[in-house]
């Protein structure tokens, strides 16, 4: 090797020595294993997407599995402490601090994950989700695929959950329990719902077909009623002191890929993979699924229609939020079509 070799060798030795080092890592919590569905699927493409497009600038990596904090309801705290720069959170774990967005969690409102996430993200643009958002960078909004009804016993009518212990991810949606007369359970998360259920503490809970997957509650759930009981509003969200102390290629390839354009790609794929998921599930012998007929789910619509008046009222502009909202949803639903 020459001397002009040589040192051609060590220059480039240093370029990519010096970018390494300028490369800024940040750490995305999930409270998910790595295979389930929103971490694999959604979360950790999303990431490689980010750190490609940086051009070097970052380096996105997830920690699973809840390697940085188990609980869900962990994750805002971790980003707020410094502990994960990114995670991915539920805010009905969090109750009262992001309360315009449980609008998504009223029952017959949200019809997917696609149309609910796009609404979500325009009512937040447009700066009708105030609350704790302003606090943070938000990344991404969205709203699950409907919750369900999931039981031990068969459910069809709201009467049969009269006076039973029931659960549910979210505030709104533990109001529409109890307007049915169950008894609404809080403060379970996601992966304590099988063992909740195992000894006897709840007969089931509202959940969507990702989340009895990953969180293994088809050991203990035999009867499904598809009933859209609400959507679980969800955040991406990044503590708002290190996205500003990033460069501004570090924070162009992360704005590519959040707002409009993550809440586009997490509810196709979230719908995507409720279809899916089902179809697993439903292969069971021991399953059964109801998808109820126009009459009974207008029996579950009056049933629970007191929570959508509770919610209007005990909510600042609760109506016109609620017009807003479904309003989004008919757009995105339609345009989706």
């Amino acid at each position: 090797m020459n001397f002009m070799t040589r040192l051609l060798a060590a220059a480039a030795a240093i370029f990519v020595a010096t970018n390494v080092v300028s490369a800024q890592t940040l750490r995305f919590s999930s409270f998910e294993p790595p295979m389930a569905m929103v971490t694999k699927q959604i979360l950790t493409p999303w990431a490689k997407d980010v750190t490609d497009a940086s051009n070097g600038a970052l380096s996105v990596q997830i920690f699973a599995g809840g390697s940085l904090g188990r609980d869900p309801a962990q994750q805002l705290q971790l980003v707020e402490q410094g502990v994960a720069d990114i995670a991915w959170v539920i805010p009905g774990y969090s109750p009262g601090r992001f309360q315009e967005g449980t609008v998504a969690e009223l029952p017959f409102v949200v019809p997917n994950a696609s149309a609910g996430s796009a609404a979500m993200w325009e009512m937040y643009e447009k700066g009708l989700f105030k609350g704790d958002y302003d606090k943070l960078k938000v990344l991404g909004i969205f709203a699950s695929f409907p919750n369900f009804v999931a039981a031990t016993r068969p459910v069809e009518t709201p009467s049969d959950l009269q006076g039973a212990n029931f659960r549910a991810p979210g505030p709104t949606m533990l109001a529409a329990i109890k307007a049915i007369g169950a008894v609404p359970v809080g403060g379970i998360s996601g992966p304590s719902i099988a063992d909740s259920i195992s000894k006897g503490l709840i007969v089931g809970t509202l959940t969507q077909w990702g989340a009895v997957e990953t969180f293994r509650m088809g050991e203990v759930i035999t009867n499904y009623n598809t009933v859209p009981l609400g959507a679980t509003p969800m955040l991406v969200v990044m503590n708002k002191a290190k996205y500003e102390s990033l460069s501004e290629e570090a924070k162009a390839a992360l704005d590519k890929f959040s707002g409009a354009a993550f809440s586009k790609r997490f509810g196709e794929l979230f719908d995507k993979s409720m279809v899916e998921a089902r179809a697993r599930i439903a292969a069971s012998s021991k399953v059964k699924i109801l998808d109820p007929d126009e009459a009974l789910l207008a029996q579950w619509k009056k049933a629970v229609s007191v929570a959508q008046t509770d919610w209007i009222a005990q909510n600042p502009g609760g109506q016109a939020l609620y017009d807003a909202f479904t309003a989004a949803i008919a757009a995105h639903k339609t345009g989706a079509q």
